[in-house]
């Protein structure tokens, strides 16, 4: 059994609310929807003061906007998710799809899943279009040290189990006798995007869905000409998919059992002003605008915000403007200028 320093021990015990705290939150409570993680902050809050905690929340904020950090060199405390992360230095050379501004959302996320990559569990990032899910995975995996290997891929309504099997043994080694994986002394992270959208068959079954459901239930899958078992060691796993609608279907609890599944809530108006106002006066001042020009990057912004805003809650998809959805994406387009 292995043994842990006294002092870590010692400084876990005095923490154990808080951390068991943060650990509820981002596990029990990680897969609702805004609307829910109101709720469930007003419950939990409630809960901590009847049984009278020392470790509870602050007040300012929802339980959803603190991390527990155990590095603070001022002692154990709950610390914003935003504070964690080095201060944004826009670079006007880079193109529009390639500026990513920090929000607390993608901090948040991205720590989360590289809790769950380092400690070798599954991922799985659920939420609507335009929520960041995709974006926040490849810009984790760009920086994935060299022990772990990324392997992406993305899942349409054509996708096979062949196609999928296929593409994983090419990235495959043999390490011995029916045993496959990731080359000796590395591991393979494997992302699949869009994991809902393999056609159902007539009983609902997803081929490639249970491919990978195999892999998780029995670390392997069977040699379609040996027919002989293989086993696939030294993968992770993370999946990003949206919700059930518009050619993506319903996942079986069976293989969703195996995540842990992180939901993606739209975003606030205070972070998508963050974002487009960052990238707007970056652009402003790099392009060397006039100064009045460039005080009106606030109030361009907030309009922008409202007109989407205002869109979005009433013009509503009817049988014949079912064209009418809108996400995020359609907001960048306009800081785009598409």
């Amino acid at each position: 059994m292995q043994e842990y320093p006294e002092e870590l021990v010692e400084k876990l015990v005095q923490n154990i609310d808080a951390l068991f705290l943060m650990a509820l939150v981002w596990s029990v409570s990680a897969g609702v929807t805004q609307t829910g993680r109101a709720k469930f902050d007003q419950f939990l809050r409630l809960m901590i003061t009847q049984h009278g905690s020392q470790k509870g929340f602050p007040s300012d904020g929802t339980v959803y906007d603190y991390m527990f950090d155990m590095q603070q060199e001022s002692g154990a405390s709950w610390v914003k998710w935003m504070s964690t992360c080095p201060e944004f230095s826009f670079d006007a050379r880079l193109p529009f799809s390639e500026i990513i501004v920090p929000t607390v959302d993608s901090v948040r996320y991205t720590y989360l899943l590289d809790v769950l990559v380092r400690n070798n569990h599954h991922a799985l990032f659920t939420g609507s279009t335009g929520t960041g899910k995709t974006v926040n995975v490849q810009r984790y995996l760009s920086s994935l040290p060299e022990k772990l290997q990324p392997v992406s891929m993305i899942f349409s309504a054509a996708t096979t189990a062949n196609q999928t099997e296929e593409l994983l043994f090419s990235k495959m080694e043999k390490r011995r006798k029916r045993v496959y994986g990731a080359p000796l002394g590395k591991r393979f992270v494997v992302f699949v995007d869009d994991l809902n959208m393999p056609a159902r068959e007539k009983y609902f079954a997803q081929p490639p869905i249970e491919l990978l459901r195999q892999w998780m239930d029995h670390n392997g899958w069977y040699d379609r000409a040996s027919l002989e078992f293989l086993n696939i060691i030294d993968i992770s796993f993370i999946g990003a998919m949206g919700p059930p609608g518009g050619g993506r279907n319903p996942v079986t609890n069976r293989f969703l059992r195996h995540f842990n599944q992180i939901a993606h809530t739209e975003m606030d108006n205070s972070s998508l002003s963050g974002i487009f106002t960052t990238i707007l006066k970056g652009v402003l001042a790099a392009q060397n605008f006039a100064e009045p020009i460039q005080a009106m990057a606030d109030a361009a912004v907030a309009a922008t915000i409202d007109v989407y805003s205002t869109i979005s809650k009433e013009l509503l998809p009817t049988p014949s403007k079912s064209h009418y959805t809108f996400n995020l994406r359609d907001l960048s387009k306009v800081f785009q200028g598409n």
